[in-house]
């Protein structure tokens, strides 16, 4: 049984790079550089960071940092709502998940640390930082200065802060060029969303932070090779100024107070952001699926099961999971919570995996799904970035908005990659 998963996820490795070649504008000349850059990398940081001693070492203190920026947040939220906040209750509590509020214990988070992200870029700590990785993705993958900067940043800053970074150039970049920044912003989770997710996830998965950010850094590559596949473009030149204009990465605060007093007034933004789509979604989730049982039961009492969207998606991606290698009795089920991730969001789909009893699912069907759920790819989140981007650079309307879905389909196969080699390497 191993040995045939273990099949079908490497025919799902080459599947998935034929699905992006079949979406690509270049059939004949394949970027075959970018690709192998792209999947090496891919590979190659999965094996570093889960395999070895010292790397996963330092994971486990970061988990041990977000554990303690959890407390902190916790004492925060507990001291402005009470037992709400995750104080303690005034009464018995005989369920304490039921005790969970999301609102309240969960996105208070994404406060501390866009505050302390804030801070730390004004100490230059998160430039220097992504002033290497964007060197190391102008030497991989031929990029400009401007992706280099906006895919780097992206992992700690998020799909919509990253671009900002770069929004003088954004007028000059190439259709390829932003169509790379759009990727890479869909197949990753900015850092705030790392804390709330695992925070949501945490009882289930163990060391869930470890695995959020580990799919977000092997997804980056990936990302690129991706969107080169699909929409190959040319090497940046001359002409668009923005390859060879230096790019000056400086701090927009006078202090470190004001830092941290801006830093959180963009997160409180955010934390209403998420909360408003996240009551939107889950309300029409909700609205459709009573209109499927309502359908269903037209049919009459021997219909069996209601009908949901979930089941319908499960139906529609079990062909996709089967590729990753999942093991068979799992498929339905993780093709359905991938579906809610794309129709809804990855916070939908986290708590849906939550709420599966214990033993619904294996130790490698949870991997996989752990790693296909962490990205931004959903249609909510290509809204969002369409918007942005349209804002940052007028001039670019037309080309953002033709190149979202195209751009989520690429993050989807993305993250389908990263899930796929995560439970080949069974980390």
């Amino acid at each position: 049984m191993a040995d045939n998963e273990t099949a079908r996820a490497l025919l799902g490795v080459v599947a998935f790079l034929g699905l992006g070649w079949l979406l690509s504008e270049n059939k004949r000349a394949p970027p075959w550089r970018a690709l192998f850059v792209g999947l090496s990398c891919q590979v190659g940081l999965a094996l570093l960071l889960t395999k070895v001693p010292a790397v996963t070492a330092a994971f486990a203190a970061a988990t041990r940092a977000v554990d303690a920026l959890q407390a902190a947040s916790r004492a925060g939220s507990s001291f402005m709502f009470g037992y709400l906040g995750g104080g303690r209750a005034p009464f018995s509590v005989d369920d304490p998940s039921a005790a969970f509020i999301f609102a309240f214990q969960a996105l208070p988070a994404i406060l501390l640390v866009g505050a302390l992200s804030a801070l730390l870029w004004h100490w230059r700590v998160l430039i220097v930082i992504v002033r290497a990785a964007a060197w190391a993705f102008g030497k991989l993958f031929g990029v400009s200065g401007p992706v280099g900067v906006s895919t780097s940043a992206c992992v700690f800053l998020g799909m919509v802060e990253a671009p900002l970074l770069i929004k003088p150039f954004l007028p000059r970049l190439t259709r390829a060029e932003i169509f790379i920044i759009m990727v890479d912003g869909l197949s990753v989770i900015g850092g705030s969303m790392m804390i709330v997710l695992g925070s949501l996830i945490s009882a289930k998965v163990p060391n869930a932070f470890s695995h959020l950010l580990i799919a977000s850094l092997i997804s980056t590559p990936m990302a690129i090779g991706m969107a080169r596949l699909i929409i190959p473009g040319d090497a940046p030149t001359s002409q668009t100024g923005a390859a060879h204009e230096p790019i000056v990465l400086s701090s927009p605060y006078r202090g470190s107070l004001e830092a941290l007093t801006f830093g959180t007034l963009d997160a409180v933004k955010m934390v209403l952001n998420i909360a408003g789509l996240l009551i939107v979604f889950v309300g029409l989730i909700a609205l459709i699926n009573m209109g499927l049982a309502a359908l269903s039961s037209a049919f009459g009492p021997h219909a069996g099961a209601p009908l949901t969207l979930g089941a319908i998606l499960g139906w529609l991606l079990t062909p996709i999971v089967w590729l990753t290698g999942a093991p068979l009795p799992d498929l339905q089920t993780v093709g359905a919570i991938l579906g809610t991730k794309i129709a809804a969001n990855e916070v939908v789909a986290y708590s849906d995996m939550m709420a599966l009893p214990p033993g619904a699912l294996s130790d490698k069907s949870l991997l996989i799904l752990t790693y296909a759920l962490g990205s931004f790819g959903n249609v909510g989140s290509v809204a969002i970035l369409i918007g942005s981007l349209s804002a940052m650079a007028p001039d670019k309307v037309g080309e953002v908005v033709e190149l979202g879905f195209k751009a989520l389909a690429a993050a989807f196969l993305t993250i389908c990659m990263t899930a796929t080699i995560m439970g080949l390497i069974g980390a």
